[in-house]
């Protein structure tokens, strides 16, 4: 007889993974774990996931897609001036990606090995939401808000500046409380930068 596939199985056997893949990391993660953890069989659990690494990507995927999408959901009108919004996105932004659980995932992707496996990560995930901001602001600088410029590398260059206080620490866990009290004066920092750049 056939399994019935449901989305609410779906959801629950993802949330199942990411908690594994955060306890153990991607590599001494089995799928028996994550069948284990979800109170289901292995073969349920492939009768929705082909393979390990396509378990973690959507599971990766479903763990930060709520959170990234508020983010832009916040940003969807040009009608403020370019230096508020983009201190509302900036701000945003960074509260999502310095969340004690977004710091998790993230740490839990950097860890990977697999080459491909990242790859794959970064290009459903990050590259997705760089091309979002990407579009932000070319719709900036279609309306005479932002100097014409590639839209691209500007994105690249905001959100590296975004970062640029908090990268380094983070990947060297060097990240304090104390600073994260003042992310919103960081990302108001790097909106000033950008604008002294790319603003009109």
């Amino acid at each position: 007889m056939a399994r019935v596939k449901t989305n609410s199985k779906r959801l629950e056997l993802l949330n199942a993974a990411i908690e594994v893949f955060l306890e153990k990391g991607y590599e001494r993660t089995l799928m028996v774990d994550i069948s284990d953890r979800a109170g289901c069989s292995k073969g349920t659990l492939y009768s929705y996931f082909t393979n390990k690494q396509d378990l973690f990507c959507e599971s990766v995927l479903a763990a930060t897609d709520t959170q990234v999408q508020g983010t832009f959901e916040e940003i969807d009108s040009l009608t403020t001036g370019i230096a508020q919004l983009l201190q509302n996105f900036g701000r945003s932004v960074l509260r999502t990606l310095y969340a004690p659980r977004f710091q998790a995932i993230r740490r839990l992707v950097f860890s990977i090995s697999d080459k491909e496996l990242a790859k794959t990560v970064y290009d459903l995930s990050v590259r997705t939401n760089q091309d979002t901001a990407s579009m932000l602001l070319s719709a900036a600088m279609g309306n005479g808000q932002l100097r014409s410029a590639n839209s691209q590398v500007a994105a690249s260059h905001f959100i590296g500046l975004l970062e640029s206080e908090l990268l380094l620490k983070f990947l060297l866990h060097a990240l304090d409380a104390d600073t994260l009290k003042d992310i919103d004066a960081i990302a108001d920092r790097a909106v000033a930068v950008f604008c002294d750049s790319y603003a009109i």
